[in-house]
């Protein structure tokens, strides 16, 4: 089987992706306007769109994924992964599954780019075994995350998007358990995707 073959299943699924994000971020901008990158799930859902278009362009020039890329598609990947649990876990049961996962564009958002994220990652995409302190880069850019929009909320610039992050309304024990749950959850998701990734390779 020639390598434009075994790479055909990688640019087909990323090519799907980058659509859909595309479609997915145009609703976003004319819903929510300029304010929209202060969504966890924008942001994530954006980052993807970035790494499944630099996919494919590599594979179109029948070249190797580069290490960086693999290592940001694990951010992407754990960070879609997380938007998915605290939209179906924490944000469906109170605002509406409708809401969440099948109106609009939030299926996209919150259920089909995160399940072909991990397809592609995990099972498609043919890269070298990366080290394995790579598990940590997601919840480093999740709590970063977090970090710059606690602070802007303290400011008075910025109110949420989420309610943990209100920090002029929530208690700190409330803000410092999500933060940890957060971290344990990109954490235990990346080091899951890593065993998954190579669990046959030295």
């Amino acid at each position: 089987m020639s390598p434009t073959t075994l790479k055909r299943p990688v640019v087909t699924v990323n090519l799907i992706l980058v659509i859909l994000e595309i479609i997915a971020l145009i609703h976003d901008c004319m819903v929510f306007g300029p304010g929209l990158f202060k969504w966890y799930t924008v942001d994530s859902n954006l980052l993807q769109l970035a790494v499944s278009a630099l996919v494919v362009y590599y594979c179109l020039k029948n070249e190797p994924l580069p290490d960086r890329l693999t290592r940001i598609h694990f951010i992407s990947a754990a960070g879609l992964t997380i938007t998915f649990l605290i939209a179906a876990f924490v944000l469906a049961p109170e605002g509406g599954i409708r809401y969440y996962f099948i109106e609009n564009v939030a299926p996209i958002n919150h259920l089909i780019a995160p399940a072909l994220s991990v397809i592609s990652l995990l099972f498609l995409e043919k890269v070298k075994k990366q080290p394995l302190h790579m598990i940590l880069w997601p919840a480093a850019v999740s709590l970063l995350y977090g970090a710059v929009c606690l602070v802007l909320n303290a400011l008075n610039v910025l109110e949420g998007p989420y309610f943990f992050l209100e920090v002029r309304k929530q208690p700190v024990s409330v803000i410092v358990l999500w933060f940890a749950i957060i971290a344990v959850l990109c954490l235990a998701l990346s080091f899951a995707y890593y065993r998954i990734k190579w669990r046959k390779k030295a």
